[in-house]
């Protein structure tokens, strides 16, 4: 009874910071998972159904206050699939470990940035949301995101979101809420194929789920009433952290 309060209480938390943070959450379940003894594909699959909900809970609440407007970006988060699945497909013929190391290195550097052009005052106020630098180039760098994700195996929410900030220069609430709808398409056709395999451990990913359904709406609610600068530092910050972690693992 003890370890499901535990389990809840994790996803909980795991939630938090990926709803806050536009990264979903993957990054700490999977090596969490995989060190509690489950295989890598069981500890990938199980994170993947909690973070469905985790962020299907986290784009309901950022719509519901007006951060998200899906309309305007549902076609280019549909781009993320094919491309995923074509990156995922070249795996094989690409040195992947190298990739992983070269991208979360990037994911760092995109960190510092965020932390860095912040302090300096250079953020985005909320009447900016709805403007980007390169609307034309908008399509193109979902693709890429999703090919990489795809790729390298590092979850599309900590590619796509700093791209979104430092190449479109998207206002940083837009960012994170968008990058939180690209992971419920993404991770949805994903959960679902390792359902299908049997790669779920259920009784991990329903307290998991509890608190990620929670976590969800309680990191969103506390991004949207963050001030853009506080935000920007946060998701730097984070960012760093998924990018060690991912190295590391």
């Amino acid at each position: 009874m003890i370890e499901y309060i535990l389990y809840t209480i994790g996803g909980f938390l795991v939630a938090t910071i990926g709803s806050m943070s536009g990264i979903g959450g993957g990054v700490f379940m999977v090596p969490l998972f995989y060190h509690m003894g489950y295989p890598i594909e069981k500890a990938i699959g199980t994170s993947l159904l909690v973070i469905v909900f985790n962020s299907i809970s986290a784009s309901i609440n950022y719509w519901r206050r007006g951060v998200l407007k899906p309309g305007k970006w549902v076609l280019m988060v549909i781009l993320m699939i094919p491309a995923s699945m074509v990156g995922a497909q070249t795996t094989a013929l690409a040195p992947r470990k190298i990739l992983t190391v070269v991208v979360s290195t990037i994911i760092i550097i995109f960190g510092i940035n965020m932390l860095v052009r912040s302090l300096r005052g250079r953020v985005q106020s909320r009447s900016q949301n709805s403007r980007l630098s390169n609307p034309l180039i908008a399509p193109l760098v979902f693709i890429i995101a999703g090919f990489i994700a795809g790729l390298t195996g590092i979850g599309g929410g900590a590619i796509l979101m700093p791209i979104l900030v430092s190449v479109l220069r998207a206002q940083i609430h837009t960012a994170v809420a968008v990058s939180m709808l690209s992971i419920v398409v993404s991770s949805t056709s994903g959960s679902i194929i390792h359902i299908a395999n049997g790669n779920v451990i259920f009784n991990l990913a329903i307290p998991f789920t509890l608190g990620a359904l929670i976590g969800g709406n309680v990191g969103s609610t506390i991004a949207s009433k963050t001030k853009p600068k506080i935000l920007t530092i946060i998701v730097g910050i984070v960012l760093i952290i998924v990018g060690i972690l991912t190295i590391y693992s």
